[in-house]
């Protein structure tokens, strides 16, 4: 029997040579981690990494000495996917064609073993030995988890031309529904690009999605709802099933209670809500309201057939108890929101779905919720304040319905004592309760904080250490950014809910490079996605007094141009705006450094090249406002009237510019998004401000740009009068 060396994840921070001898790094991923991400060696980057990998002796594999599959059912050849699909099939029937393992080398053998001692049904033993393959799992699940890390060693082995070393490599996920939202709120994608989706997530072995429909759902039992270009129940029963394939289930969420605009913007709605003049929530004691929503629910779960659950949101809902009906009824707001969910909750447990709660109401009707995300709020006083408003809940307990999954949902501030202790009450009333972390809240363009890796991280961290055997990482569509600039906080959570160890930060995104681009970027100076966040944080309000980007105004100031002659007095403008015009300076330094990387990084990588292209529209964007500033900054600096007409030129071709950078940008976010709504289609009143949801066309992409380059454009029009 060879000798087997076993390396825990903790050796993942251990050098290279104390696994294998060295070997040319294409890429360098020992030179950006300072060690491998894996223990097979830097060469490859499993991701998520599996849960223990053992190096034997023996022989590995170089992917051209793969020849053929064996199988044990047709079935399992549906698993197949990249290089191994195609490759030759035989399939055995339970009657393996090679007796020993040097009759299978050049073999990849899939194998059902009810005998594996794993701790989940998705778990599986891939071995790699004697130049051939052998994945054994308990499920088809777990050979299809094993085939995703085959061909991620394939796809290493093929991009470097090296062998994978012998190994086993046992793997199986820490959290069993590792699941995605999906926002369609205000915008829809291109049909094949929900596929290439799909495909994605199934690879870095997520298995649950929840597509939040909206008005994005071609409802059959209540039309209106629709947009007019929805989506029909059949096409995405289509997708539903072409993910069930691939050991995704997708869900239906539709908002129900509050967050009911798409709904309740329709006339002949108008009558079910709550308070007559919002569409924002609805009476939840009109009987009609409950027709209309099961109605919606019904097809919602027609067009997700494969789902277990259906999520009925219920968050945000503000006050409720403006209706006739609520008024006379004496009901409180947690009342008329028990009530609401627990109608919802029959209905749901009725069609063999369990609901899933937004579960904020819960916190603020209680006096309870700052202590869920305040992380200014010091330990005695959350102490305190749950001593004395936590009794508000127990006394509630019995309108909170059983079989109801209560979503925990905080995006940047998961370890904020009260988050902690809403779990642990949750738990302590045997309720069933999902965290539910973010890799795109309502930023404009790119989400912060790193793709919001710290916050992915350490609330997977939290649901593992508390045994909570589900998460969600959402996707909003507030201010509709294009997807493929989700794809990193993706891969960050989907290496937490696999398997929450962490390895650091940089690593971590270095095999993310690896992965999702080639092995080639792995080093840390292909690393452009940090420094364009850091240029976007100061674009957003580039052209502002003051305010932000993350909502669509109803006003907002612009800041002022230099004053025309004779007024003006040389660098009076640059002086007042000062920290601005740094700021400028910073963006334009990093847009260089930016459009720079991207070029590098196309030229070197294998996959994968779209997302690069977005992020690079996304740097001219940024760039075309902080280079405005600085010509404005030369203006005013000028010494002569010659040299203000010079540079009054170069504004003005900068600014006639703009239609060609808007243009550019559109051209490459359209190959997979529908841009703007279709004729006649009707927005609702907008109550949380959502960028996206501002304009029917573009041009809330450019909220600021647009204002601003016609202020300047009459600015340069002033300055005739000056000459």
């Amino acid at each position: 029997m060879p000798r087997t060396r076993t390396i825990l994840l903790l050796c993942l921070l251990f050098p290279a040579t104390l696994f294998a001898e060295p070997t040319q790094v294409l890429g360098g991923l020992s030179d950006a981690l300072g060690g491998p991400t894996d223990p097979l060696g830097p060469q490859f980057a499993l991701f998520p990494v599996p849960q223990r990998i053992e190096q034997i002796n023996g022989h590995g594999l170089l992917y051209r000495e793969l020849l053929a599959v064996e199988v044990e059912s047709p079935g399992q050849a549906r698993l197949l996917s990249d290089y191994c699909a195609a490759l030759p099939i035989h399939i055995s029937y339970g009657q393996s064609m090679y007796v020993s393992p040097g009759q299978s080398a050049g073999m990849l053998s899939l194998r059902i073993d009810s005998t594996l001692d794993l701790p989940s049904p998705e778990g599986y033993v891939l071995r790699v030995a004697d130049k051939g393959v052998t994945i054994r799992a308990k499920t088809q699940a777990g050979l299809f988890y094993g085939l995703q890390t085959l061909n991620q060693l394939l796809e290493d082995s093929h991009d470097q031309d090296i062998a994978i070393p012998a190994c086993v490599i046992t793997d199986y996920p820490s959290i069993a529904v590792r699941a995605v939202h999906i926002d369609l709120k205000h915008h829809l994608d291109a049909g094949f690009y929900y596929y290439h989706i799909i495909d994605v997530l199934a690879s870095i072995k997520v298995n649950t999605v929840f597509f939040e429909f909206e008005d994005k759902l071609r409802y059959r039992k209540a039309p209106a709802v629709g947009a007019p270009q929805a989506i029909s129940i059949e096409e995405f029963a289509a997708l539903s099933k072409y993910a069930h394939d691939r050991y995704i289930e997708i869900n239906p969420l539709v908002q129900g209670l509050g967050h009911a605009s798409f709904i309740l913007k329709h006339e002949q709605y108008k009558e079910l809500r709550d308070d007559p003049a919002s569409d924002w929530a609805f009476d939840p004691l009109n009987p009609k309201t409950y027709a209309l929503q099961f109605a919606l629910y019904e097809d919602a779960i027609a067009a997700t057939p494969y789902g277990k659950y259906l999520h009925i949101g219920g968050d945000e809902v503000g006050t409720l108890g403006k209706s006739a009906r609520t008024k006379r009824s004496g009901k409180s707001a947690i009342q008329l929101q028990m009530y609401w969910l627990k109608k919802v909750t029959e209905f749901a447990q009725a069609h063999h779905r369990t609901p899933i709660f937004w579960d904020d109401m819960v916190f603020k009707l209680s006096g309870l919720y700052k202590t869920t995300y305040d992380t200014t709020l010091n330990n005695d006083t959350v102490t305190v304040l749950w001593k004395k408003n936590s009794p508000k809940l127990d006394a509630n307990i019995s309108l909170f319905p059983t079989g109801c999954i209560y979503m925990r949902w905080n995006y940047e501030s998961p370890n904020a004592p009260g988050n902690r202790l809403a779990i642990d009450w949750y738990k302590a009333h045997h309720l069933d309760v999902m965290p539910a972390t973010s890799a795109q809240q309502s930023y404009a363009v790119l989400q912060r904080n790193h793709s919001n890796f710290p916050y992915i991280r350490d609330f997977c961290l939290i649901a593992k250490a508390k045994n909570l055997d589900k998460i969600l990482c959402t996707v909003w569509d507030d201010s509709s950014p294009h997807f493929e600039t989700i794809w990193r906080g993706l891969y960050d959570f989907a290496w937490f809910s696999w398997n929450a160890v962490d390895a650091g930060e940089d690593k971590i995104h270095a095999a993310y490079r690896h992965r999702f681009f080639s092995p080639a970027l792995a080093g840390q100076e292909y690393e452009c996605r940090d420094q364009l966040e850091e240029a976007i944080t100061f674009w957003e309000t580039a052209f502002l007094q003051k305010g932000d980007r993350e909502s669509y105004y109803p006003s907002f100031q612009l800041m002022d141009l230099p004053a025309p002659a004779p007024a003006h007095a040389k660098g009076q403008w640059s002086r007042r705006y000062e920290q601005k015009l740094q700021g400028a300076a910073a963006s334009m330094e990093i847009y260089h450094l930016v459009k720079e990387k991207i070029q590098r990084c196309l030229a070197l990588s294998r996959r994968n090249r779209y997302a690069l292209e977005i992020l690079d529209q996304i740097n001219e964007l940024q760039g075309y406002s902080a280079n405005l500033l600085l010509l404005l900054k030369k203006y005013d600096d000028s010494d002569t009237e010659e040299e203000k007409k010079q540079i009054l030129i170069r504004i003005r071709e900068w600014i006639d510019g703009f239609a060609a950078t808007r243009s550019q940008l559109e051209e490459v976010f359209g190959r997979t998004r529908m841009m703007g709504n279709p004729e006649g289609y009707i927005r609702d009143a907008n109550q949380h401000l959502h960028l996206a949801n501002g304009t029917n066309n573009t041009d809330w992409m450019y909220y600021y740009e647009l204002p601003m380059n016609s202020k300047a454009q009459k600015w340069i029009q002033s300055r005739k009068k000056y000459k």
